[in-house]
């Protein structure tokens, strides 16, 4: 497995953990529904934004022209 490979599947289980401890501590103990809400939003908003940014390198990296090229 490539390194870059082990590293997306680092960042994802790290995103995974934070997100449940995130969800448990800013949802179910929150007794402010803004405050509910404001969570939710913030995580969703991070989750497309990283959801994309991964989409988009994968598909760029297989059009690369230079990734056979050695410095």
């Amino acid at each position: 497995m490539e390194m870059k490979n082990l590293g997306l599947i680092a960042l994802l289980v790290g995103w995974i953990l934070l997100t449940t401890w995130g969800l448990f501590k800013g949802i179910l103990e929150s007794e402010s529904l803004i405050m509910t809400v404001s969570f939710i939003v913030i995580w969703v908003g991070l989750l497309i934004l990283l959801a994309t940014s991964i989409i988009q390198r994968v598909k760029e990296s297989k059009d690369d022209p230079y990734k056979d090229v050695e410095i």
